[in-house]
């Protein structure tokens, strides 16, 4: 058939114009990098991070709440992408296009029939033996309005503190607009793709933030100290004073570091409330479309149709 290879170029093509909006957004100063440090006395960097070249056995971790938040990825690192399942711990790679479309999409807390996945230590070893680049994970599971973080998916359950077989960064991605948020938490039609796509990109202020621990103070450094990563402050640390932790340590030190990077609040909804939400918004909606159906009736066809989930 000749419906398949024309549906691909169209997708690449999408991707390629919009990859050009960012890459347009850059070069004008509107992405802004720079390595951060948490302990005292040590002097922050503004210089972009020096792993931003493509460097396999690496596992990026970072906050998501838009799909420009891919695009920078793609651009910045040609990671491989994943996807997470909270009910069975796993991820699968996904390439650049799904990673686009499962932002603000309804999450799928389990993988359907037929789809291998494995753990995320077997998922990034493997990576590295294939040489495939540094591996791209989004711990929170869904997309996010970027002022709160949401409790992590217990990916990181088996792992160590410090985690020295596998080179972790860290990172924190920030926006600053004026009106219209480049966030992207709903995403069950095709319809807000579109639209907020055109509405972003009309907008002239539109600036991403990014800052990246610095790698000394990760915890796949052997020196890492747990209980500097699980404090709020450096001077909590001192007094011995850290954040609680539950069954997984590692996730906890990277939550409370990533939060100490955007001083954002730290929720505890996690992954399954975003899907709650989602469907409670869904339902919001339909009874909505079905008030104004009954006022105009001929727009019934496109009114009492539930929104797809993808």
């Amino acid at each position: 058939m000749i419906v398949k290879p024309i549906a691909g170029l169209v997708k690449l093509a999408l991707v390629a114009v919009v990859g050009a909006v960012y890459l347009i957004l850059e070069s004008i100063g509107l992405v802004l990098t720079e390595v951060v440090t948490l302990k005292r006395g040590r002097a922050a960097s503004n210089k972009a991070q020096s792993g931003s070249r493509r460097v396999s056995g690496q596992i990026i971790i970072s906050n998501w709440s838009s799909y420009i938040d891919i695009l920078y990825l793609a651009f910045r690192y040609d990671p491989v992408f994943t996807q997470i399942y909270s009910e069975t711990l796993t991820v699968r790679q996904v390439s650049l296009w799904q990673a686009l479309w499962l932002s603000g999409s309804y999450p799928e807390l389990a993988p359907a029939a037929g789809v291998e996945t494995l753990s995320l230590m077997e998922f990034t070893k493997a990576m590295h033996k294939k040489g495939a680049g540094p591996v791209v994970v989004f711990p929170e599971g869904t997309t996010t309005n970027n002022r709160a973080i949401l409790k992590f998916v217990p990916i990181f359950k088996e792992w160590q503190v410090p985690e020295t077989s596998i080179d972790i960064s860290i990172l924190a991605l920030k926006y600053d607009y004026r009106k219209f948020a480049p966030t992207f938490t709903v995403g069950l039609d095709n319809s807000y793709h579109r639209g907020h796509l055109f509405r972003t990109c009309a907008q002239f202020v539109n600036t991403l933030s990014v800052k990246s621990l610095n790698p000394e103070e990760s915890p796949s450094n052997p020196n890492f100290s747990a209980m500097e990563g699980l404090s709020s402050t450096p001077q909590a640390a001192a007094a011995g004073i850290v954040e609680p932790v539950d069954e997984d340590a590692l996730g906890s030190v990277i939550l409370n570091l990533m939060g100490r990077i955007t001083r954002y609040r730290k929720l505890g909804l996690n992954v399954k409330d975003k899907a709650e939400f989602l469907d409670f918004f869904d339902q919001r909606n339909n009874g909505i479309s079905a008030k104004k159906t009954q006022k105009a009736p001929s727009s019934a066809a496109t009114s009492s149709q539930r929104p797809k989930r993808h």
